[in-house]
């Protein structure tokens, strides 16, 4: 039997669209390249101007993606007490439905294991919660199918359970928090 994060791996290194469960609430993920993100942003009903989060098993994966002070990649890599999405300095010539219209990069590190293994496997991945925008996210993969069948190319049923309420966000370098 294929193991999901395998399948998982499989499906977005061929360019594909996936539901899964995160460390927070169930998600979409994708490979951060330009007509995939596109693609998601589509499904989802998003405004282009709003950019994903990057979801990485190390602050290694994210060197392409940021262009943070030193003081910025310190606060990376100590690890929070609930699931935190940083805002970082991106780095130049990034997708721009990666970032949407601003100028750093929402990144998080993953500590579920079933996450950290698929990041492993295919290096950092867009994230967004599993809705259509502004929409409560779906709470199971029966209401994954149901509000998105088809458009998913595929849908992981089994994974631990996350924390069931969406990361904080806080702004690396201010401390600004955006979202408690």
């Amino acid at each position: 039997m294929t193991s999901a994060p395998h399948t998982s791996a499989r499906v977005l290194t061929l360019g594909g669209i996936i539901a899964h469960q995160t460390d927070t609430v169930f998600g979409f993920a994708c490979l951060p390249q330009e007509p995939i993100l596109r693609r998601l942003a589509a499904i989802k009903q998003r405004a282009p101007q709003r950019g994903f989060i990057l979801l990485a098993a190390s602050i290694d994966q994210l060197d392409p993606y940021i262009d943070g002070r030193a003081e910025e990649l310190e606060r990376l890599t100590q690890v929070p007490s609930v699931p935190t999405t940083w805002l970082v300095t991106a780095a130049q010539n990034l997708p721009h439905s990666l970032l949407g219209e601003h100028n750093k990069i929402a990144v998080r590190l993953v500590c579920q294991q079933t996450l950290v293994a698929l990041c492993r496997q295919v290096g950092p991945i867009a994230s967004t919660s599993a809705n259509i925008s502004q929409q409560d996210t779906c709470a199971d993969t029966a209401q994954l199918r149901t509000m998105f069948g088809p458009q998913i190319d595929y849908i992981e049923t089994h994974a631990v359970a996350g924390t069931g309420q969406a990361s904080r966000i806080i702004d690396c370098l201010s401390q600004e928090i955006i979202r408690a």
